[in-house]
């Protein structure tokens, strides 16, 4: 998900740093528990490790080659729900990318399955939680997003591939970024309307957030096909995959909020999945 950082996480930098007792960088994540739930019903829930040997071990995009899935759940029909995790790195935070995929088989991750992740019949809201994340050399982290509209959260895309007109998404190609654009950002998870789009997390040695009341496509919902708006979704409301992006702040030492204070422009690409 492409976002770009400005002055506003220095403020946030700032703010964390003279509440919390420094702990520096924030490593990568080593274990955790997600549980995705549409409305009343609980579709996948796991724990998660990463590293080596275990359910992920390989998150980096910049090793070049493919990233590592792994199986969270299973949906009715018996297609899998499958999770891949990407971090980016920066000498002062970590951005952390989830996509979670409903594809034919383990063989073919990128093949959209039979089912779609989300029933398209149903408006219930949709809600990802994870909990007790725990961060390799990290003793304190904030989960946190940013109050920009270049900062994107979340996408859907259906059983084409292409990118879902959510409610209260970016218009195609708002900041030059091209279809990527369609994308939820930080304001609508941090307005004050909690029931579509909110945002509630918990810092701490391990961390727990929510990207919660998230919007279900279902039918009728159009898609961006990369020349025209407002064109109907491959499969009338199928949801192929759900991808979502948090950042984490390990609060600095003094001197390194000496250089935040300057200002910062940091910018972190919108990552997805590999072929």
């Amino acid at each position: 998900m492409m976002r770009t950082f400005v002055s506003t996480l220095v403020i946030c930098l700032v703010t964390a740093a003279s509440t919390q007792s420094a702990s520096g960088y924030t490593g990568e994540p080593t274990v955790f528990d997600i549980t995705i739930s549409h409305g009343t019903t609980v579709i996948a829930q796991d724990t998660v490790t990463i590293g080596p040997g275990q359910d992920l071990e390989d998150i980096k995009i910049s090793d070049g080659d493919a990233e590592d899935f792994t199986q969270i759940g299973t949906l009715s029909g018996g297609s899998p729900i499958i999770l891949k995790v990407v971090t980016d790195d920066d000498p002062f935070f970590r951005v952390l990318h989830m996509f979670i995929n409903a594809p034919l088989d383990m063989q073919n991750p990128h093949l959209a399955g039979p089912q779609s992740l989300f029933d398209p019949d149903l408006a219930d809201l949709i809600d990802v939680t994870i909990s007790n994340m725990a961060f390799g050399g990290t003793t304190d982290a904030t989960p946190l997003l940013l109050p920009e509209d270049s900062f994107f959260v979340s996408f859907m895309r259906d059983q084409g591939g292409r990118f879902y007109e959510l409610p209260g998404a970016n218009a195609y190609d708002s900041f030059g970024h091209t279809i990527y654009d369609i994308q939820v950002p930080g304001t609508k998870y941090l307005d004050a309307d909690a029931a579509q789009y909110a945002f509630a997390s918990s810092p701490g040695a391990t961390v727990d957030w929510t990207w919660g009341a998230m919007p279900n496509p279902g039918h009728g919902t159009t898609v961006h096909d990369g020349t025209y708006s407002g064109q109907p979704s491959l499969g009338d409301g199928y949801v192929f995959e759900l991808g979502m992006a948090v950042a984490f702040l390990g609060v600095p030492e003094p001197s390194t909020l000496s250089l935040l204070l300057g200002g910062v422009l940091l910018i972190s690409r919108r990552r997805r999945p590999r072929a």
